[in-house]
């Protein structure tokens, strides 16, 4: 909407010119989207904390991992943070980003989407006590059918008269002058690409929420990935730098940084409140779309085969699950980990919380740093 406001420079006042730029409108995104964040946080959370919207800790799976819970102090923490984060990022987005930009519109559908299953799995945990949200069959039919339909309609804008035609390969890290065309293949090549895009989208928002379980955690291993992923897409936004890296110039992505930068801002407002002692943690109603938002990025960017190096902690922490959860029904009960995801391992053995949180920070922006060396080196 603010962008608007560069038409007028010249007979209002000229400063409002530099609104035209995508560089100042995702500082602009970046600092009004942290303050919006902050200023929303402080009530909502008081008023989750009176309405009893809280961690409980009994529900979890493991007695051991609940009761490391209790005795760390989560009981009743208030979960559903993901509301007052979300809606900072979309009065961001309306203020800040260009809403004729179809990249732009997809991604707040996919967000939007995600953070409203989300909500109505937090809900439901809240309104029917010991029950652990949707059931998982409802729960992954929602968020497959939402993924599908975000992708389908991203592939259509590469039809080539829309002036988006790289939209539609896959680009490999390191190798150069080698990408994929499944365009060619017909309505294959559609069913491939949607269905390997979509799970991108799935795996990551299932990672980030499986992450949102220490003070700190899931926001703070954010950070370092939407940073580099927000560097990516303003990259690919731009013929100069998108020929430079030998990828493929997308129109509309440097509009999407902007979105990018309202996501990374309203993430570190989140941690104001998250860190260590958490006064409020995401729940599904922000692990969901941060997840997602974190895929549709590398998605735009063009870097989905770059996204594990890029946002190494969370497919750490799903991998883990995975394996534990694969090993032990194969193995006849036996398990692979302590515990699972991998965090709990350390948990476990009282290692304090901030020490354990650091230090998959550090892992976080050494796993961005890498990414992004993968993906100038091609």
């Amino acid at each position: 909407m603010i962008y608007w406001l560069h038409t007028l420079s010249d007979n209002l006042w000229s400063p409002l010119n530099a609104l035209k730029y995508i560089g100042v409108r995702s500082a602009l995104a970046f600092a009004v989207s942290l303050l919006l964040t902050i200023k929303l946080g402080k009530p909502l959370i008081r008023k989750l904390r009176a309405a009893g919207v809280g961690e409980n800790a009994s529900v979890c799976d493991d007695p051991a991992v609940a009761a490391a819970y209790a005795a760390a102090h989560k009981q009743g923490v208030p979960t559903m943070g993901g509301i007052f984060w979300m809606t900072a990022i979309l009065i961001t987005m309306i203020l800040f980003c260009r809403l004729d930009e179809p990249l732009v519109l997809i991604g707040a559908v996919l967000m939007v989407g995600m953070g409203t299953i989300g909500f109505l799995d937090d809900w439901i945990k809240f309104k029917e006590k010991g029950r652990n949200g949707m059931s998982r069959r409802t729960k992954f039919l929602a968020s497959s059918a939402l993924a599908a339909g975000v992708i389908a309609s991203y592939w259509a804008l590469g039809d080539p008269v829309t002036g988006y035609p790289g939209i539609r390969n896959l680009y490999f890290p390191l190798l150069k002058d080698l990408f994929a065309e499944p365009a060619a293949l017909g309505w294959t090549g559609f069913a491939i690409f949607v269905a390997f895009q979509a799970f991108v989208i799935l795996a990551c928002s299932h990672a980030v929420n499986v992450t949102d379980g220490l003070d700190g955690l899931a926001a703070g291993s954010a950070i370092p990935p939407l940073i580099a992923l927000s560097a990516a897409v303003y990259a690919v936004g731009r013929v100069d730098y998108s020929a430079y890296l030998s990828l493929p110039y997308i129109p509309g992505a440097g509009e999407v940084t902007v979105m990018a930068a309202a996501v990374l801002g309203a993430t570190f407002g989140f941690l104001w409140y998250n860190g260590h002692p958490a006064e409020v943690f995401f729940g599904d109603s922000g692990s969901l779309p941060l997840g997602a938002a974190i895929a549709y990025f590398a998605i735009v960017a063009k870097q989905e085969f770059a996204l594990p190096l890029l946002a190494g902690v969370f497919v750490l922490e799903v991998s883990t699950s995975l394996l534990q959860i694969y090993y032990f029904k194969f193995s006849g009960g036996k398990r692979l980990f302590l515990k699972a995801p991998i965090h709990h391992v350390w948990q476990l053995q009282n290692i304090p919380e901030q020490k354990i949180v650091s230090r998959f920070w550090i892992v976080a922006a050494v796993s961005a740093a890498i990414g992004l060396f993968f993906i100038k080196v091609r």
